[in-house]
């Protein structure tokens, strides 16, 4: 017999890819197999094929240049790195709740005799601009923003901190990580006024291990894998072409249907919060209210474990997930670079949970729903309605919930 119908609520995480995207990958790997160097008659489809997926990547953000990568995480590190390579020993700044492809370059920096400052966020999990001003000064190499948030949602003030880096650190390289924001909101680099952005298409219904660093016309970044010198010298290494060109095609179709994706997934979010609210009046929805990514819901259900909530839903067929999916074997070395309240009885295991107050109780009461254009209403209202059934009967073996808010900043 079939199993239960599986939802799937975790595209924060991961998206299915798009079947044009892999129609378009299995083509190139059958007619376009040769290596994008050679001279021979095999190289010129195979050039092509990548330069035309680069030219249109290009044009999406207004950027100077894109170097392909194997995804988000080693774009996040060409950028914060690579700048700071390309320029003296100073400072590099980032916010203790970035992505730990971010917070896991302290090691190498300091090899590089750059001093990491890992700054405490709002209790939303963004950079206020007086803790990045009052941080910022002449010796800053490198600045590190996560403009949408992958675990809370929330956007930060990316113009506001841009534009403080720019008066007080005018010679200082801003990178952005717009992983889980690429194709659900406009952006542009002039426009922000950013050096460099990282892009993972396993993100937007793109391929696995395939992503992008864009770079504006001033970016100054130094090779981290030079090898052969591909990507103008930046990330080297023979291309993957059919995961440049499976980028493209899912850009270009996300890009297409951006708003009407955004208002969706946003009333899907709204729909499951009001559901799960309904039943559970004390649920807290973590990110900041307004700022937010429209695709992703953190919540808080006292008295609920999360762990076990989600082991159950997906026992009956609706997936989501409890934190980030790169959160794991190296969550103790970004967990070092948290600083937690000293009113925290025992800081959460997860990072971005301990950064922003939660103690170890209320961050294991924590599950994070993730929407996509894929995501239907019926997928929604059901997941919302087996979502609530199971916080409930885990509810009713914890007869004394914490009050609202506990363990909150």
């Amino acid at each position: 017999m079939p199993g239960p119908r599986r939802i799937y609520l975790d595209h924060a995480a991961s998206t299915p890819p798009l079947p044009a995207v892999v129609d378009a990958m299995a083509r190139v790997q059958r007619e376009s197999f040769g290596n994008p160097s050679s001279s021979h008659a095999f190289g010129p489809a195979a050039r092509r094929a990548l330069d035309d997926a680069r030219e249109f990547l290009r044009g999406t953000l207004g950027a100077a240049r894109i170097v392909f990568t194997s995804g988000g995480s080693e774009a996040d590190q060409l950028g914060v790195v690579g700048s700071a390579l390309a320029r003296s020993p100073g400072r590099v700044l980032m916010a203790a709740t970035d992505h730990p492809a971010i917070l896991n370059c302290t090691a190498l920096l300091s090899r590089l005799r750059h001093h990491v400052s890992v700054l405490p966020v709002t209790r939303h999990g963004d950079l206020a601009p007086e803790t990045l001003f009052e941080a910022l000064g002449q010796d800053v190499r490198t600045v590190a923003l996560m403009y949408g948030h992958n675990e809370l949602g929330t956007l930060c003030q990316l113009h506001e901190l841009v534009e403080l880096v720019r008066r007080a650190a005018p010679e200082a390289h801003v990178h952005v990580d717009l992983v889980q924001t690429y194709g659900k909101l406009p952006f542009d680099l002039d426009a922000f006024d950013v050096d460099s952005v990282a892009v993972s298409g396993h993100k937007f219904h793109g391929p696995r291990g395939a992503g992008f660093l864009a770079l504006s016309s001033t970016a100054d970044v130094h090779a981290l894998l030079p090898a052969g010198g591909q990507e103008g010298g930046l990330r080297g290494g023979t291309e993957n072409v059919a995961g440049a060109v499976g980028l493209a095609v899912a850009a270009e179709h996300c890009l297409t249907h951006q708003a009407r994706t955004e208002a969706h997934t946003r009333d899907l979010a709204d729909l499951v919060l009001a559901r799960v609210r309904a039943a559970l009046p004390d649920a807290e929805c973590l990110g900041h209210p307004e700022r937010h990514l429209p695709h992703v819901l953190s919540l808080r259900l006292p008295g609920v474990n999360g762990q076990t909530l989600m082991l159950r839903c997906d026992a009956r067929g609706v997936a989501f997930s409890i934190g980030s999916a790169c959160h794991g074997a190296h969550d103790d070395v970004a967990l070092e670079h948290v600083e937690t309240p000293a009113k925290a009885k025992k800081p959460a295991d997860n990072p971005v949970l301990a950064a922003i107050g939660l103690d170890r109780a209320a961050a294991r009461e924590v599950v994070r729903l993730s929407f996509s254009g894929m995501t239907t209403h019926d997928d929604a209202e059901t997941a919302a309605s087996i979502l609530v059934e199971e916080a409930l009967r885990l509810r009713a073996a914890n007869p004394r919930p914490p009050a609202f808010g506990a363990g909150a900043r």
